[in-house]
This record gives structure tokens, sequence and C-alpha cells, in this order.
């Protein structure tokens, strides 16, 4: 069996030259498939072969010519490494020719070879004027030294040539680096009678085995690799830079269509905006200005978006390039580096393109200072750098690990392993264990902010014993998701910054002080409750009898129960301490009677309202003294 490399190798050029016959010629393999294209005689569709080159095999992806089809053609570009750029001799340069052309260069062809195809057509002085048009097109982009090689797929004169010259630039190129999570942009998606559900495409990261967990994007669908195929052989394991086919269990053909992604589980985050390196053609029939609209092609996904122009440009004129904003109408995966095609709203002229910087980019403030030179620093940046950049970027104070990696086209290890010696990037709530990153900028401006929400509160409510997690969470101005809150506490708390317990918060240094009035309201509380026995009165009908707010009769409570004088059963009932030990004696009593007790018996032994028998019972389940059976409570035995 030969050895399937990590290259893709792809055509190129205007319809009805001569792309899909070179590929026969080449690899003696058919790649229009389907019953429309060999009546017409041309591509619509994407089409696929394999090319061997001393026993190693590359994929390779035949694209449609026709300016109908380019959708399909944009689908099928964005993972070749090697392009064969077809320029037929009769015809020479063509429309489809330019526009081909800019597509590759937008997405950044590298390695290529331009093919003068049906060279048996002409004469040598044409060839001649075809190859000195074909270096004017390329003149100032990477595809400027490319070779130049006529060819004809006919009389098979050039093809020797064309095939040393593959397999020079085939075992030069720089294999893809199969780390990062696996990511697969979905081109086609049938079923397979027998089989169930097969979806084809490039993968572009990380590498898949059989058996492997797998999701679907956008979608939240799950699934696994069931079987793998590369170039139609039967494998265990594939990776980025190969023509993959995963067959699919549980996913039906209608929940799955091309635009989709097939990845590893671990990355859930789509986008609907990002800050992108744009680069305006010299075809573009104008300049580009903040909110044009835009058709926009990343991977096999189609979508329309919104041009915003970020720093002090107006405009972007045809061969300007400059940094944007893309906000999409539909949310997309793409990480930075990914490339990017834009053409016109009707999609009728391809009219630039760019590079995914920040994939998950906020609406940006005209006040936002220092953007375009962290946009740089995430572009072209070291690692630690680029990591900084991203976090400083976010408006929202940290970010989760999976959030930063997926952005990156990383791992959660690697990402860790870049900023293992910054001190500018931050793990919550610690290096070993990390489960977010923030910035150190960041962190002293949240610390800072943290400390002045606690001292107000500490001012307005002296006798409370600290403040609220939630209550905290909600007060701060920088966005703080509830799950990355308490990484930030625990930190804090470590820092000596706050102090926590249970469910508050607290500044170290806060100590509650009662007044004169406030000790003898205190006082009055505890004897009301005492007196109440196992009846007492609720937190409203305190604050009333006494003439407070419900919150300062809380804050009264609290404090007394930290001083263990009450127990807390609900928030709005707490039992003396006798009282509390007198119900959970009748309790036991009840239940060795008849090794269970209903609220009814309950409410009897205690000779109180359903009221309190109720609050009782279900402070007992979940103080683990109790469990519920049906509608009664037994005795918990372990």
């Amino acid at each position: 069996m030969s050895q399937a490399e990590r290259v893709i190798l792809g055509t190129a050029g205007h319809i009805d030259h001569g792309k899909t016959a070179l590929i026969r010629a080449l690899t003696g393999q058919e790649t229009d498939r389907l019953a429309a294209e060999k009546e017409r005689g041309i591509s619509i569709e994407l089409g696929f072969a394999h090319y061997e080159v001393e026993g190693h095999r590359f994929g390779v992806v035949d694209v449609p010519g026709h300016e109908r089809f380019i959708r399909q053609m944009l689908a099928g570009v964005h993972g070749i490494d090697l392009v064969l750029f077809t320029v037929a001799a009769d015809d020479g340069i063509m429309p489809q020719t330019e526009e081909h052309f800019d597509i590759l260069h937008l997405l950044g062809a590298r390695h290529g070879i331009f093919v003068i195809t049906k060279s048996d057509l002409v004469d040598a002085a044409r060839i001649e004027e075809v190859r000195s048009d074909i270096e004017v097109l390329a003149v100032g982009t990477a595809c400027e030294s490319w070779p130049v090689l006529a060819a004809s797929s006919v009389t098979g004169t050039g093809l020797d040539d064309l095939r040393t010259e593959l397999a020079r630039q085939l075992e030069g190129l720089v294999r893809r680096d199969p780390s990062g999570y696996f990511r697969l942009p979905i081109d086609r998606a049938f079923t397979l009678h027998g089989h169930g559900l097969v979806v084809t495409g490039t993968a572009i990261a990380g590498e898949v085995r059989e058996g492997d967990a797998l999701a679907i994007r956008p979608t939240g669908l799950d699934t696994r690799a069931r079987s793998i195929q590369v170039h139609g052989e039967a494998v265990t394991c594939a990776s980025a830079g190969q023509r993959v086919a995963v067959n699919l269990p549980g996913i039906e053909k209608n929940e799955v269509r091309r635009g989709y992604w097939l990845t590893d589980p671990s990355i859930e985050f789509t986008t609907d905006r990002i800050d992108c390196w744009f680069e305006v053609r010299p075809g573009a029939p104008r300049p580009l200005r903040s909110f044009d609209r835009l058709r926009i092609y990343v991977t096999t996904a189609e979508v329309l978006g919104r041009l915003i122009l970020l720093g002090d440009r107006k405009e972007l004129a045809p061969k300007e390039s400059g940094w944007c904003q893309i906000a999409l109408d539909q949310p997309v995966l793409v990480a930075a580096g990914d490339r990017f095609i834009a053409r016109t709203e009707t999609a009728t002229r391809t009219t630039g393109g760019g590079e995914v910087a920040h994939p998950f980019a906020p609406r940006h403030r005209a006040s936002e200072t220092n953007l375009l030179e962290r946009l740089e620093a995430l572009r072209n940046g070291e690692e630690e750098e680029r990591v900084h950049a991203f976090l400083e970027i976010l408006r929202e104070f940290a970010a989760p690990t999976e959030l930063v990696a997926q952005s990156l086209g990383q791992r959660a290890e690697a990402v860790q392993a870049m900023v293992r010696n910054s001190n500018r990037v931050l793990p919550l709530p610690e290096a070993s264990s990390p489960e977010a990153w923030t910035t150190q900028t960041k962190w002293e401006r949240l610390r800072s902010e943290v400390v002045g929400v606690l001292e107000e509160f500490h001012r307005v409510h002296p006798i409370a014993t600290g403040m609220d997690l939630e209550s905290l969470r909600s007060r701060l101005r920088v966005p703080l998701e509830a799950k990355l809150f308490r990484p930030v506490i625990t930190r804090l708390e470590a820092a000596g910054v706050v102090a926590r317990e249970a469910a508050t918060v607290r500044l170290p240094q806060h100590r509650v002080q009662l007044d004169e009035a406030q000790t003898g309201q205190a006082a009055s509380i505890s004897g009301a409750i005492d007196a109440g026995g196992l009846t007492p009165p609720d937190v409203k009908q305190l604050a009333a009898d006494l003439g407070l707010t419900t919150g300062k009769a809380l804050e009264l409570l609290h404090l007394l129960e930290k001083q263990a004088k009450v127990v807390r059963v609900t928030p709005e009932i707490f039992y003396s301490e006798k009282a509390y030990q007198r119900a959970r004696q009748l309790l036991e009593d009840c239940i060795e009677k008849t090794s269970e007790v209903t609220v009814a018996d309950y409410r009897t032994a205690l000779s109180a309202s359903r009221k309190y028998a109720l609050a009782l019972l279900d402070h007992f389940d979940q103080a683990g003294i109790t469990i519920r059976v049906g509608d009664a409570r037994r005795l918990r035995t372990t």
C-alpha cells in the first residue's frame, strides 16, 4: 500500500483550459463523476483523485473553472498545497484565469506550476506569448517564481517535464503539521448503502483515529469515526493535509451540508465577528468602505458579512491592504491564520480576501487604544505575544483554556507551554491546573475593582459579614462568566486580597462592629426567635416588629448565625439552637415509632403549621439527616 502524504495537489484555471484532462493524463483517473459533467464536457462539482510519486500518494482536487461554479471552486481550493494552474495555449489569459489567480494569491498559495495546456494546437511563438502574459499576471505576488511549462494532454508532449517538476516540488514541500485539534471542513456528505452517512473534506488540522469521538459544527451533534478512508483506502488514522472520508454513525444526511465542520469535540466555539488583515485585489470594482456588504468564503462555508475598517482608514482602494473587522450574518468556525475570500454581495466578482487574526473579536470602540499593534502581534508575534494580544483584545476579563487553544489552532497543553514563563499572561486559578487565562493588566484592573466594590459594600452594610459572590460578580464592570468567577476569587483569596466564607466574600480586614442600637436590635431578634420556640417569627415579621428593612434584619440574622446563636433552616426561617435541637429530637422520636414520618405526622409532633414542618423536613434532607421516600422521610443510614 502506498504511503498517503499530508499534501494536496490541486488545479485552477479558466473553464475548458484542460484541468480535468491534465489530471487524467497524469494520474489515469477521471475526476468528472456526474452524468451532467460527462454530457456537457465541463466540471461542475469538485473532483478527486490521487497522484503517486515513488511510492508516495498525494491527494488531488480538481476544481470547476466556470464562473457559475466559483462557489464549488472555493470549497475545494482552500486545502491545496501545490497548484497546477492551467492556461490554454489557444485562449491565453481569460477572466476566470485572473479570478482564480486572485483567489490562490489571497489564500496564500506558495507552491505551484503554471501549465500552458493544449500546446499541440499552437506554434512556439504563441506559447512564448502566453508565457509572457503569465509572467505579467504573477509579477509582485508569491506566485512570481513558479515555473511555466507547456504540455499537451492529447499528445503527451511536456508531460514528462511536468512530472519531473511535480516530483521535485512535492519532495521539497513541508508536510502539514498534524498538531492541534482535528478540523475538517465538509465539502461532501452522502449516504452509502449499508454504512450510513459519509462526509469528506481536506483535513486542515489535527488527526482523527478510528473510534474517536467527533462533533459536527456549528450544530451540536455528537458522533464518532466508525471508519476512515484516505484516497479510497481504509486507514486507522488520518491527519491534516489529507483528503479524508469518515463514516459517521447516528447522523442523518439532512443534518449535515457543505460548509459545516467535522471536529474534535474540544472545538465547541463558533464566531460571527472576526478581526482580519484584508487585501483588496486590483480587479475590485471600487474602494471598500465601512459597512459594505460582502460574501465571505472561509474553507467550505459561504456567509454574508459586513466590513468595518479599523484604525483611521476611510476606505481600502484596489491594491491596498489594511486591518478590518467582518461582522457575519451566520456563525463560522475559524482559527487565527485561516484565510478567506471576499466577493461582492451578489457574488459576481472577487474583491479581496485575507487572513483571520482574532477569531472572536468584540465590537471595537473608537476610544480603544493599541488595537492595531495588538492585531499585528497576534498575526506575526512570537507565541507568548500572540496569546497576550488575543486576551487583551477580548472584552471579557478572562478566556477559558479551550477558547484560547481553539482560537490559536493549538491544543490546551500547547497553550500552557507557550505562556509557561510569561509575566504578562496569568493562569486561573493556578499554573498547575489552569481553567482560564487573563493578562496581568486585566488582573490588576479587576483586583482594584473588586476591592473598591467590597469597600463600598462594607461601608453601606457594616454589619454584614460579607458580600454574596453572585452580587459581587454582577457589580463588576468587566464581563465575567460565573464559571470563571470562582477561579478568580480563589486566586484573589490566595493573594490575600479577599477572604471567603462559604458563599460570601469580604475584605480580610473587615470586622463586624455593632453600635449600641444594632446591638439592641440583634438581642431583640435573638429573643423573639427564642421565645417563638418551634414556631419562630419569620424574617418579614421580625423586620416589621422592630421597624427594620428586611435586608437589615437579614444582616443581623446572618451575624447571629455566625455567632451560633441561631440556626438557618430556610432563607426566611431561623430557629434558636435550643428549639432546633428540640425539633430534631421530635423528628427522631417519630421515626423511631414507625420507621418513617410524613409532613402531617411531623406537624402534629411540632404542634406547628405545615409551613414549619415542611421547612424543617426539607432542611434535614439537605443536611443529610433524612432521606425522602415518596411522601415520607426516613433517617439516612450512611
